[in-house]
């Protein structure tokens, strides 16, 4: 059965069992970006991460965060259902920064290779990782994502 006719919890499972990394765009992106890495244990913990090793602070707008319409189907889009999916991990979809000059470089890559992209945010001063909704700042769920335990 194709993706597209699975219904959404079909298609979100389907998505889990065979995760498609973006090996190429990683490659490709790797000499416009200044950060990058894959989210995969969740959005908001390995923007966290990103943020602590670069440094600097990450803010990131929940509105702008794409979500699949499996997903939309299957939770909704109220912050709430936002929220948990900037939590959820296993999505294997690239977290980068980049100059505001890159973008049109980055935007006619990403329409080359088919993958979408989307600004989900900024890279500034300071540390960590903020959640804003509509410009109003969010407070962080008590669990970003997913912790490796050793």
């Amino acid at each position: 059965m194709r993706l597209g006719q699975l219904t959404g919890s079909e298609a979100l499972t389907e998505r889990y069992l065979n995760p498609r990394p973006r090996l190429e765009a990683g490659q490709r992106l790797a000499p416009l970006v200044s950060a990058m890495m894959d989210v995969s244990d969740g959005l908001l913990i390995d923007s966290q991460r990103l943020a602590q090793a670069s440094g600097c602070a990450v803010a990131i707008a929940l509105e702008s965060v794409p979500l699949s319409q499996a997903y939309l189907d299957a939770r909704g889009d109220s912050r709430d259902d936002r929220l948990a999916a900037c939590t959820a991990g296993d999505d294997y979809e690239l977290l980068f920064a980049a100059s505001s000059q890159a973008a049109a470089e980055i935007l006619a890559l990403a329409d080359e290779i088919g993958v979408p992209c989307s600004r989900i945010g900024l890279i500034g001063r300071g540390m960590g990782v903020i959640v804003l909704d509509h410009g109003a700042v969010v407070m962080l769920p008590e669990r970003l994502g997913f912790e490796h335990r050793s």
